[in-house]
């Protein structure tokens, strides 16, 4: 997965552009319409950065993806190598994924758990 697939996918799917909030287009942001809360954020960070290890002196960059999250399924995702601990977010109730690794079926689900997260509750 790429960072322009997952656009696309969130694109198509909510209908929602990435918004770039600070100089470049190296983290895109997404949000909810009817909230206006962060669903999601793709950003280029150095791998020494997110504690990958083989690369704690290296400059290499990889795309990540922050998704908001159920803290019980953050807790069983960072068991697996395509997830972290969430990059710059609070690590509770959001995580990093390493979006070279993930399949675009997981990608959709977790896409889709976020945006539900966020939405406006029913009153």
């Amino acid at each position: 997965m790429t960072r322009s697939d997952a656009i696309k996918i969130i694109s198509e799917t909510y209908s929602v552009d990435a918004e770039y909030l600070w100089d470049g287009e190296t983290h895109a942001v997404f949000r909810h319409p009817a909230s206006n809360k962060w669903f999601g954020i793709i950003m280029e960070v150095k791998k020494k950065n997110l504690h990958i290890a083989g690369y704690e002196n290296s400059d290499d960059i990889e795309d990540v993806m922050n998704v908001k999250a159920d803290p019980i399924l953050i807790e069983d995702l960072l068991h697996e190598d395509t997830f972290l601990p969430a990059y710059h977010m609070n690590k509770k109730y959001w995580v990093s994924i390493r979006l070279e690794h993930i399949t675009e079926d997981a990608l959709r689900k977790l896409v889709e758990g976020s945006w539900n997260l966020v939405k406006p509750k029913n009153k």
